[in-house]
């Protein structure tokens, strides 16, 4: 707001004074040098019931901002204030007359103001003025109107997919006649699933670039107002990102690495809406695993990756990564570099006979598999003519990988006993099991 200037009487008088003077000493009247503008600090107000006050305009820059809670006011500070009262009145209309009375709500010290007293959805006109400790008053600002809004604007309407290609899907909608100033666009995997946010516009269309390629996504749109009330959900659409012969498949899921003794296990998951045909394991001492040819491990059809490696503690600090091939031959981003956690070989389970079968000149044995946390490399069958048969009694072993052996060119009525023990990889048996017994015939 400009300021007003008016020179005081006495200012008046002593310009008229140099004037006269100027014809006096020559006769001819001279212009006068203007005197310098009065300062600021200097300057006094147009009130006559005021006529030395410093507080000459109001406040500038007053602004209300409506909120959701509350109304918040500010202004710039004035040099010669001390205070500022805020006045708070309903607004009956839209001209800046049709307000009702005004009420004095807080002085403040302050260049702004907080109104968390005002009602919900009340339209109210606030204005201020300056003070100072003599008792002098500012000028009212010009009304400013503000609302704690608690109503959200109506649903968008008509929401349309009304584009999908490999770049994403597009949609559009209408309005739906409400005070929103921008939208908020969710997805969803399923009509019944939670909804994330797939991005916000102030226009009425939107394109999807980040869902997954080949996934069908539920989609809705809501509207926001400018104190961030959101409306309900549009209609719901589906839509999908076009998979093409050049569509990358998503990195892969790399969620076990383990090395027990030399037995390493990698698996993984992968997302199924882009096809894939392999996998690639790479392996590097540093991570990220730098994916090169050079430090290409295997390439394998499905989820899982297994190898016998080194026993020196080198084979030991290798990450791994692993990518995956559509049948087009684009590949995905590698997975996460991962390092497998490495555990010492542990004593399998031991296993239990449920089965012997004497025949002639035979006795065929049948017993349990044993869980282990890595394959086995099999079982080993004792047997000995004497009862309390142990591996180091026994007189007879045979390894096998299945969990069925038939030991033959036995003696006809000679008993014998038997035990089995499960074997790892690493060459560990477990405990023998329960020993058994068995006649063959003759």
């Amino acid at each position: 707001m400009s300021h007003r200037t008016r020179l005081r009487p006495t200012v008046v008088a002593s310009a008229a004074a140099v004037v006269v003077l100027a014809l006096g000493f020559t006769g001819t009247a001279q212009a006068a040098v203007p005197a310098a503008a009065p300062s600021s600090a200097g300057r006094t107000g147009d009130d006559p019931d005021q006529p030395d006050n410093p507080l000459y305009d109001a406040p500038e820059s007053f602004q209300v901002t409506s909120g959701r809670t509350d109304v918040s006011l500010s202004w710039s500070l004035l040099s010669a204030a001390t205070g500022y009262e805020v006045y708070r009145a309903e607004a009956e209309g839209t001209e800046p007359d049709e307000v009702g009375p005004y009420t004095l709500l807080d002085t403040v010290t302050t260049g702004e103001y907080v109104d968390v007293s005002a009602d919900p959805d009340v339209t109210y006109a606030y204005k201020i003025r300056a003070v100072d400790d003599a008792g002098h008053v500012s000028p009212y600002t010009e009304t400013q109107r503000g609302t704690v809004d608690t109503v959200a604007p109506f649903a968008p309407r008509d929401l349309t997919r009304s584009r999908e290609d490999e770049r994403g899907v597009t949609l559009t909608w209408r309005t739906g006649d409400s005070d929103a100033v921008k939208y908020v666009v969710y997805r969803a995997e399923s009509p019944n699933a939670p909804r994330t946010k797939a991005g916000s516009t102030t226009s009425l269309t939107f394109r999807d670039t980040k869902g997954d390629a080949g996934r069908t996504y539920v989609y809705e749109v809501r509207g926001v107002d400018a104190v961030g009330n959101e409306s309900a959900s549009s209609n719901f659409v589906t839509g999908t990102k076009t998979v093409t012969d050049a569509t990358a498949p998503k990195a892969p899921s790399l969620g076990n690495a383990r090395l027990v003794g030399k037995r390493l296990t990698l698996s993984w998951s992968q997302s199924p809406y882009v096809p894939v045909s392999s996998y690639t394991v790479y392996r590097s001492k540093t991570s990220p695993v730098d994916i090169t040819e050079a430090n290409r491990v295997a390439t394998v059809t499905g989820t899982e990756y297994t190898a016998t490696v080194g026993s020196d503690q080198g084979e030991r600090d290798y990450y791994y990564a692993v990518v995956a091939t559509t049948p087009h031959n684009v590949a995905s981003p590698a997975s996460a570099s991962v390092k497998p956690a490495y555990k010492d070989p542990q004593r399998p389970p031991a296993t239990e006979v449920y089965e012997v079968a004497p025949g002639a000149g035979s006795v065929r044995l049948s017993w349990y598999a044993v869980p282990y946390d890595s394959p086995l490399k099999g079982y080993r069958v004792y047997r000995s003519t004497t009862p309390g048969v142990t591996k180091e009694n026994a007189e007879f072993t045979h390894d096998t990988t299945s969990t069925d052996y038939v030991d033959r060119a036995l003696t006809g009525g000679t008993k014998y006993y038997y035990a089995i023990a499960a074997v790892n990889e690493e060459g560990i048996e477990s405990v023998l099991s329960p020993e058994v017994s068995a006649t063959p015939t003759g």
